[in-house]
């Protein structure tokens, strides 16, 4: 009888172990044109994470944070398994590992409309907004003679911009188009600018060491890089609209 009993609990107790296994939880913040909270959030980090739960196997669930900071932070303590856009950097290697997902980006810099940046030293002596928990390439990131301040977020920064207290941002070309009215009616400049030889060239999927997912870190790199190499990651141009709505 206690036999019988042992086996059924054994056997209830991994089943709920097999269960949590199949589950992958993904901590999104707000970051328009990527990521859009809510009931049913969406854009396109949303639903590269949705094809990244196919290829895994594996039951997408959401953790909505307040920033991109706490994010990292819930991936370094294990209570998020993946972050989709997350930069490298020697700190994150720590606690994260990674696998790409798509080409990276390129940068626009939004300034004041009396502000040009044509080189990386005209940065020098400038206020720069960078969203909390942001990075961009190892030679800013890591440059304490610059004046960098933290924002909320790019709409914030936008604000800032026009009321004057910061001179620029860093963003990217989905981003600009989503605020063009915006930034045209203010008057705020645009200045593209290449720093292609500064960071990668591919956005990755950052992992939690810590993660719950059940594959092994190898198993989940390959199968994501076999699938970044087939295009599965790539958006469908037929929703490419609704990704990227205008507000």
């Amino acid at each position: 009888m206690i036999s019988v009993l042992f086996v059924t609990l054994s056997l209830f107790f991994s089943f709920f172990a097999y269960a949590g296994d199949k589950d992958m939880i993904a901590c999104i913040d707000d970051h328009p044109p990527y990521q859009y909270l809510g009931p049913e959030p969406y854009g396109s980090h949303i639903t590269a994470l949705k094809k990244l739960s196919k290829v895994l196997d594996r039951n997408l669930t959401y953790i909505q944070a307040p920033n991109f900071a706490r994010c990292v932070a819930l991936l370094e303590s294990g209570h998020a398994d993946v972050i989709a856009g997350l930069n490298i950097t020697e700190e994150r290697k720590e606690f994260a590992f990674y696998a790409p997902f798509k080409l990276a980006d390129k940068l626009t810099i939004i300034t004041k409309k009396d502000i040009a940046i044509n080189t990386y030293e005209d940065f020098k002596g400038k206020i720069i907004g960078v969203p909390r928990g942001s990075t961009y390439f190892f030679k800013f990131d890591n440059d304490d003679s610059l004046n960098k301040v933290s924002i909320q977020n790019e709409r914030v920064g936008l604000s800032l911009l026009v009321k004057e207290r910061i001179d620029l941002m860093m963003t990217n070309p989905m981003m600009l188009d989503l605020h063009l009215s915006e930034i045209q009616r203010r008057a705020l400049r645009v200045s593209p600018m290449s720093l292609d030889n500064e960071r990668s060239k591919e956005t990755y999927f950052g992992f939690s060491k810590k993660h719950n997912i059940g594959l092994e870190e190898e198993q989940i790199k390959l199968l994501i890089s076999d699938a970044f190499k087939q295009g599965v990651f790539l958006p469908d141009p037929k929703n490419a609209k609704k990704l990227a709505p205008h507000y």
